[in-house]
């Protein structure tokens, strides 16, 4: 099964031909009519994750080999609302690619895939966005998108079909963030492409599918970067969305960069490569953007789940997480970047090759304490003799930053945690984190979607003060929702 960066540069597949412009499809059923909330108007938090308006966020769960009737691969989502018990298999949504979809062939159109949410269209409700694999009519590849729109009821059914972008010539490879990156106020989606950089549609986005305007980012110079990665925050503290890219230059097929763009309303600033504390170019799986140490900057989380080779040096062995703290230029000229693995001082385990720590990350505060903390997925970790079993690590921030003090660690076999370790799980493949119970600490969500020869498999936890907990947590798979069962991956993409 390929790891996260693989599923990152995804390849487009050929067998779906879309209609030019903008179209809405349906997308199966709800299984569950999500309850309204109480009050008709939606949320006054906005809340990025919360697509229904009741004030607790949400999380979607993409299987994107989901066979929706004779179709394999159509994909589905399956979305589990918050609440103030927090998140339940008993209060859901399941959303299917349809079979007859006005695309010639719903197969392999993997929805479900590279899942995000923001409000895109400034209505005060989250709306859901993910990747299509799809073709133009005349065979040109490029981004194509399905946005289920949120209500007080949960997701449309309907989804609304994005066109690829006009002169839009790479494969779509890339990855997807949403954040507000030009200051109106008004989230913007950012896509990443193959060998050029990528693009944004600003909002707002409407339900036929128009935006406000396009805009373009690339990397000047001889490094044009074949974007893999990008996230959306405030690095720079002035209250608009920066982005960061990460991808490989085709100089150096063997080394990634990452670079930032700040944000403002006039556009992205010249792109600033962020470097390790040894001037070293840095790359990685997976990439977020959070304050971690409450300087009123976002700093920048890299996953490096995968080594380039044995002779990677031992920081990075095994995987590794990067932290580039931020500052009013980009990378703070007081706190210097650092990489963390398993042989870091208070992080549990032994770095090994092939444990692929960082090979998904997410962030957030688990222990309510104000600063944000990183959950961190091992999914090749052998545990106790059994390979690819995989694990979870949880690593808090502070006033001093992040490091090992303090780190847990789950899994398969700890006690609490519903399963049993085996070959292959691959536990820890997909993380996110929200406080879904609005209880000022943020819980975890873990996928594992090659769980149960590829049926996939979530498990949901709990925290207290002491953060996350292995006690209450449980586990499920698409069947226990009404889901597609079958292959699926369930649960290989998450909304964090």
């Amino acid at each position: 099964m390929p790891d996260l960066s693989h599923r990152r540069r995804l390849a487009i597949a050929t067998g779906i031909a879309l209609v030019a412009g903008a179209v809405v499809m349906p997308v199966g059923h709800a299984t569950t009519k999500p309850t309204a909330p109480a009050a008709s108007a939606p949320s006054a938090k906005r809340l990025p994750d919360d697509f229904n308006g009741d004030g607790y966020p949400d999380v979607a769960v993409g299987a994107p080999m989901a066979t929706v009737g004779k179709a394999e691969g159509a994909g589905a989502v399956s979305v589990l609302l918050g609440g103030p018990g927090g998140l339940s298999s008993a209060r859901k949504q399941v959303l299917t690619w349809p079979e007859r979809s006005g695309i010639n062939s719903p197969a392999d159109a993997r929805y479900g895939t590279n899942l995000r949410s923001a409000d895109l269209n400034g209505d005060g409700y989250a709306d859901l966005v993910g990747r299509l694999w799809a073709t133009t009519p005349d065979g040109d590849k490029g981004t194509v998108l399905a946005v289920n729109w949120g209500s007080a009821s949960g997701l449309s059914k309907n989804a609304t079909v994005l066109r690829p972008v006009p002169g839009d010539q790479g494969d779509a490879t890339g990855d997807l963030a949403v954040g507000d990156v030009d200051g109106d106020g008004i989230a913007d989606i950012a896509v990443g492409d193959v060998r050029r950089g990528g693009h944004v549609l600003h909002g707002p986005i409407s339900r036929t599918g128009r935006w406000s305007r396009v805009s373009s980012f690339t990397v000047d110079g001889t490094d044009v970067l074949d974007t893999s990665d990008i996230a959306i925050g405030d690095v720079t503290g002035d209250g608009v969305g920066d982005l960061a890219i990460l991808g490989f230059g085709p100089s150096d097929p063997w080394q990634q960069h990452t670079y930032l763009l700040t944000g403002s309303r006039s556009g992205f600033s010249a792109p600033v490569e962020i470097k390790d504390a040894d001037g070293a170019g840095v790359g990685g799986t997976s990439m977020g953007i959070a304050d971690l140490d409450k300087d009123g900057h976002g700093d920048i989380v890299i996953g490096r789940g995968d080594e380039w080779s044995q002779a990677d040096t031992s920081v990075k062995k095994g995987g590794a997480l990067f932290v580039s703290y931020g500052g009013p230029k980009g990378q703070s000229t007081g706190r210097k970047p650092v990489w963390i693995n398993q042989d870091t001082e208070g992080v549990s385990g032994t770095a090994e090759f092939h444990d692929r720590m960082g090979d998904s990350i997410a962030l957030g505060d688990t222990d309510g304490d104000g600063y944000p903390d990183i959950a961190v997925g091992l999914p090749g970790e052998k545990i106790k003799g059994i390979a690819d079993a995989g694990r979870v690590l949880v690593l808090k921030g502070g006033p001093n930053g992040v490091s090992g003090a303090g780190s847990k660690e789950f899994g398969q076999y700890t006690a609490g945690v519903p399963g049993v370790a085996e070959a292959g799980d691959q536990f820890g493949e997909a993380t996110a984190l929200g406080d879904y119970d609005n209880n000022g600490r943020a819980e975890p969500v873990v996928g594992d979607p090659t769980e149960n020869s590829s049926r996939g498999a979530l498990w949901i936890f709990r925290s207290d003060a002491t953060g996350i907990i292995a006690k209450g947590a449980v586990s499920f798979g698409a069947a226990t929702l009404g889901a597609p069962t079958g292959p699926s991956r369930f649960s290989e993409f998450l909304t964090d």
